[in-house]
């Protein structure tokens, strides 16, 4: 595919953040563009919550959201502030005429005019695209990102902007195969594509030497786990599996990376179940230490109840480490061989789960291939089949714009 194409052309992206997967994978597309403007959403509530004593607004305010350092030289954020209450009717319908009023308005001074959109998540930055694409005539890509349980949702409901977000997309993409035949009901061109990881961001080192910088005793044994402290990414089950792996490895230390609602929770669980003295609340961890930590553990564990792809598991995978993770629905198409982790019921089969965990760290697993495997999805090779979609798009464009001027 000539990616040359992209060359001169300018890519409008969508987002309710610029952070993490977005960032890296906007990051590497700049390269092909001409330039990239992110409009990315915020509740500005969050901001205002974070200085009260309320909670509940975590993850949502414009620093979780937005990234201000090491942005490309073509790379121009738009800060979309919007405001948002946790009431379902104005959540599910009207934030997205508020989204998409609120983007257009940034725009009208905005002095590029774009020749492609890409939106990521459905509900509201894809119904954004639509808009967008019914009042300029633009095309647009909308990645689907829903973890499986809210896109089991999103399939049931009633919101027909929703939908319209599927149906009026040049192109579906989806980050795992097995949702793909789901939306093919809303749109005949739906793909594959899954996320990648940022090869600057994590790369494999000393195993000893990362150990040694975290304080960490060679013989220790680690299990480390990461994400938003929330129920759904189930720590407080693979706590509880802990207490079982105990009894067959008494000094291993459970190590947890992640903010969220439930640290006091998970803290007190800690001590219920006797572990505190082996179990590590992190809180946020800055990307040097994070990748110590995912080449100082033994194994990574995910335990969640819902996933969409579940790009943690290919970080620790590039750093030469394996994998336990449940069958959440995203897992099941990262973990593809026992050669590189073990997939579990549930994060509620306790007794499953720690005995994984105790034979993923007696077990001699080949580091070698496992970051081969990992390395099939970096960032760059992921963002060659976008790119090659991208060209798809404007081509088919071109073509329907010329025959339409016949």
């Amino acid at each position: 595919m000539d990616h040359d194409r992209l060359a001169d052309k300018d890519l409008l992206v969508v987002s309710h953040g610029y952070k993490h997967f977005v960032k890296s994978q906007v990051d590497v597309l700049a390269e092909y563009f001409d330039s990239v403007t992110v409009c990315v959403r915020y509740n500005w509530f969050a901001d205002v919550a974070s200085r009260l004593p309320v909670s509940g607004g975590e993850g949502f305010g414009k620093d979780a959201k937005i990234a201000t350092t090491n942005v490309p030289d073509n790379v121009h954020v738009i800060e979309t502030p919007l405001l948002y209450l946790p009431v379902d009717a104005q959540r599910e319908h009207l934030l997205g005429q508020q989204h998409a009023r609120k983007v257009r308005k940034k725009l009208a001074d905005h002095p590029v005019s774009f020749d492609l959109i890409h939106c990521h998540m459905t509900w509201t930055s894809g119904y954004v695209g639509a808009r967008l694409k019914e009042e300029f005539g633009i095309p647009y890509v909308l990645t689907v990102h829903a973890n499986r349980d809210w896109f089991e949702t999103q399939l049931t409901s009633d919101n027909a902007r929703l939908k319209r977000a599927w149906t009026d997309a040049d192109r579906l993409v989806r980050v795992n195969r097995r949702d793909r035949s789901k939306l093919d009901a809303y749109n005949d061109d739906v793909v594959h594509i899954p996320n990648g990881y940022d090869t600057d961001a994590f790369e494999r080192v000393s195993a000893a030497a990362a150990r040694e910088r975290l304080g960490v005793d060679d013989d220790t044994p680690v299990v480390f786990a990461l994400g938003t402290l929330k129920p759904r990414k189930g720590f407080q089950h693979l706590m509880r599996a802990m207490t079982r792996v105990h009894a067959s490895e008494p000094e291993a230390r459970l190590v947890i990376g992640g903010q969220g609602g439930m640290r006091d929770e998970l803290e007190s669980l800690a001590g219920e179940l006797g572990i505190d003295d082996r179990t590590d609340l992190l809180g946020y961890v800055d990307s040097e230490t994070l990748n110590d930590w995912m080449n100082a553990a033994d194994v990574f564990v995910l335990p969640s109840y819902s996933e969409s792809f579940g790009v943690v598991q290919l970080e620790a995978m590039a750093c030469g480490t394996p994998v336990v993770a449940t069958k959440n629905g995203g897992s099941e198409e990262v973990v593809t061989s026992d050669d590189y982790g073990t997939l579990v019921e549930g994060p509620e089969s306790h007794d499953e789960l720690a005995d994984a965990v105790v034979d993923a760290l007696h077990k001699r697993w080949d580091a070698d291939a496992i970051q081969a495997y990992a390395n099939e999805c970096t960032w760059e090779n992921v963002c060659e089949d976008i790119a090659d979609l991208y060209v798809e798009v404007l081509d088919e464009n071109e073509t329907q714009t010329v025959a339409a001027a016949r």
